[in-house]
């Protein structure tokens, strides 16, 4: 009778600590769940922030190559005309394909930052 009893006590304590720790790894699922919405805008906002600062920046390179070559083409540098021409072009696409994929992976770095895969 006592071997059973002390079966039943041991179960029991298996099974209560069992639930424990299943209820705690709920919790904090739900804790991160929550927090990662909250987290989100602001990681949004941020991500949003590099993709205008590195689009900038782009453009910006764009104008300064642009100045070089004309200021090439007036002192005779040769193939400097050619890049008056088609430093624009270049430098328009790059800016712009910068812009696109900074925007486009913007939402999932978000989220990757929000919630972390690890767990």
């Amino acid at each position: 009778m006592k071997k059973l009893a002390l079966v039943l006590v041991v179960v029991f304590i298996a099974s209560a600590m069992c639930v424990n720790a299943f209820a705690a790894e709920q919790e904090n699922g739900f804790a991160k769940f929550w927090r990662g919405v909250f987290q989100w805008p602001f990681n949004a906002a941020k991500d949003s922030a590099k993709v205008v600062g590195d689009t900038g920046v782009k453009a910006v390179g764009t104008v300064a190559d642009e100045g070089k070559a004309i200021g090439g083409t007036l002192t005779g540098e040769e193939g400097a005309a050619e890049k008056v021409v088609t430093n624009p072009v270049v430098g328009t696409a790059e800016t712009v394909k910068t812009g696109v994929v900074g925007t486009g992976e913007m939402p999932g770095k978000a989220t990757e930052e929000s919630w972390p895969a690890n767990k």
